[in-house]
């Protein structure tokens, strides 16, 4: 009984250091952000004479802060992810990743495996003014705002960065998974890939046990250490659906509900 309540008495103590940690990231990163903003701006202003080294440099400058950011999560033993060697056997040149989307930390994971990349950002967030001069610099994309017109101009926007060679991450989601299944998928991601007669890259993402998901809040951090992992689970090049992004997007969905049942029954039989 003495080991026993000991033992409960750590564990308590060890939660509680967890969620002091992430009170002290969450102050920090918004103390931090509004300067790394600027700075980034800075440059972007800069290097404006060559939009294309300016995107690639910002997109670097952005992966490294991810980076830094999950090793720091992992060193407080808030979130364990290990971005190097996350995604081997990448294509070569400009391809277009898409996830599931079950954390608020998939775009950060990503970026930082990859190194590099652009993404659309909601509307709102990219007219912010703090922020519009790095994300245009960046490369990023504004999200369309509910009319054909503005669709067009996503996709025919994500094509060009395509072509200048900046992977794509997308979320075909549009918002967090369910609790216990992807949302259906739209098909954005599959019209650029197609349009752009670039490879589709589907990654897998779990967390276990589960942070920052809808249900979990940044401030509930799981004992133990929640293990975020991506898996690269197919790559699929249009010419093989006839560059048709209804097929493609058909057939890069119908493995998620799949490999994630086989993730969750991996994880139920692994407990003691």
């Amino acid at each position: 009984m003495v080991g026993s309540r000991h033992g409960g008495g750590w564990v308590r103590t060890r939660g509680r250091a967890r969620v002091g940690a992430a009170y002290m990231t969450v102050a920090l990163y918004t103390v931090a952000a509004p300067f790394g903003c600027v700075l980034a701006t800075g440059l972007g202003l800069v290097w404006r004479r060559d939009p294309l080294r300016r995107a690639q440099r910002l997109q670097r400058i952005t992966s490294s802060a991810y980076r830094l950011m999950h090793n720091w999560l992992r060193f407080w033993r808030i979130c364990h992810f290990d971005y190097r060697d996350a995604l081997p056997g990448l294509p070569e040149g400009a391809f277009v990743v898409v996830a599931n989307h079950p954390t608020l930390m998939d775009i950060t994971s990503i970026s930082a495996a990859l190194g590099r990349g652009f993404t659309v950002v909601k509307g709102e967030l990219y007219r912010r003014a703090l922020l519009r001069p790095f994300l245009e610099g960046a490369g990023h994309v504004a999200a369309a705002d509910g009319d054909p017109l503005s669709a067009q101009r996503v996709v025919d926007e994500a094509v060009a960065r395509l072509g200048d060679g900046h992977p794509m991450i997308v979320f075909p989601e549009g918002t967090r998974s369910f609790a216990d299944r992807p949302r259906p998928f739209g098909r954005t991601a599959f019209e650029v890939a197609c349009r752009a007669e670039v490879p589709v890259v589907s990654v897998g993402i779990e967390c276990e046990p589960m942070y920052l998901s809808k249900e979990v809040t940044v401030f509930r951090p799981p004992d133990p250490t929640a293990q975020l992992r991506l898996a690269l689970l197919a790559i699929d090049h249009p010419r093989d659906v006839g560059f048709d992004s209804r097929a493609l997007l058909a057939r890069v969905e119908g493995r998620y509900g799949p490999w994630l049942a086989r993730r969750r029954l991996a994880t139920l039989e692994a407990r003691p």
